[in-house]
């Protein structure tokens, strides 16, 4: 009985093999047929992509740096000119002189800047000729050493035009003067007119039309033929009988003796400073 088992089981375990191999078989029959019935493939693989870079981009050229100046301040204007102070009134005599250096002013102007207090006997000569005075002493200008010469022919004394010829060289003098120059230099001072001005009692402002009062009366003189004015004697002086040219005022009436010529010229110069002063002490307020 034993045996008899044996080879039972040996058989059995001979048709499993036989049967695996035919399985194989039926399995790639059916798959050869299949790939010819449907004639799909399998896919070849397909190699790899390569990765290329890409070519890499030229560096971009350097830009030059802009090289920046420093940067420019804002233009400012220019600084106002510093004036110099005024010098105290007592001690402006140099100062004047020095404003007044490069102004020809002949021999008398010369002789009127040597004395101390010039800007105070000037502010003098204002109050005085302003009253219609004439300030002899305190102008380098001294009266005529020869008397008036006059002309007497037994019925009437008159002033003899030869006279006028005593007061050529003053008005040559005044003629010679550069005014605008003279006034322009002195416009810095005007100030300390005005003060010593002052000293009389008189408001500092007023200076400036005491001024303008003394010129209109040198140009206000009126014109009077002194060959055909009458003189009469009066104590110790000759007056003028006329008493309307005998009122006029002292200044006035040495314009008349001065001549009709020396004095156009005069009041031609006094008008000329008028129109000067005007317009400068106009700015100066």
């Amino acid at each position: 009985m034993a045996k008899k088992f044996h080879i039972v089981s040996t058989q059995r375990g001979a048709i499993s093999a036989a049967q695996a191999g035919l399985i194989v078989v039926l399995l790639l029959v059916i798959a050869g047929g299949m790939v010819l019935l449907t004639r799909i493939w399998p896919p070849e693989e397909e190699p790899a992509p390569t990765l290329t870079a890409p070519p890499l981009a030229p560096p971009p050229a350097p830009v030059a740096a802009e090289i920046e100046g420093p940067t420019p301040l804002p233009s400012l204007p220019p600084p106002a000119p510093v004036e110099e102070p005024l010098p105290r009134l007592e001690e402006s005599d140099d100062a004047v002189r020095d404003a007044l250096g490069d102004i020809p002013l002949g021999t008398t102007g010369q002789q009127y800047l040597t004395p101390s207090n010039i800007i105070e006997r000037s502010a003098s000569v204002v109050y005085l000729m302003a009253q219609g005075d004439v300030p002899y002493k305190l102008l380098p200008v001294s009266r005529p050493r020869a008397a008036f010469p006059f002309s007497d022919d037994g019925t009437q004394v008159v002033a003899d035009p030869a006279g006028f010829e005593r007061y050529d060289s003053l008005t040559k003098w005044l003629g010679s003067l550069d005014l605008a120059s003279l006034l322009s230099s002195l416009e810095w001072f005007i100030p300390l007119f005005r003060e010593a001005w002052s000293y009389y009692g008189e408001d500092p402002a007023a200076f400036d039309m005491a001024v303008v009062i003394t010129l209109d009366l040198l140009i206000a003189t009126p014109e009077v033929d002194l060959s055909e004015a009458r003189l009469i004697r009066k104590e110790a002086v000759w007056i003028f009988e006329d008493p309307a040219i005998e009122g006029l005022a002292p200044i006035q009436k040495l314009v008349l003796r001065m001549g009709p010529e020396n004095a156009e010229i005069l009041k031609a110069k006094a008008a000329e400073v008028r129109g000067l002063w005007l317009s400068q002490v106009s700015e100066s307020t």
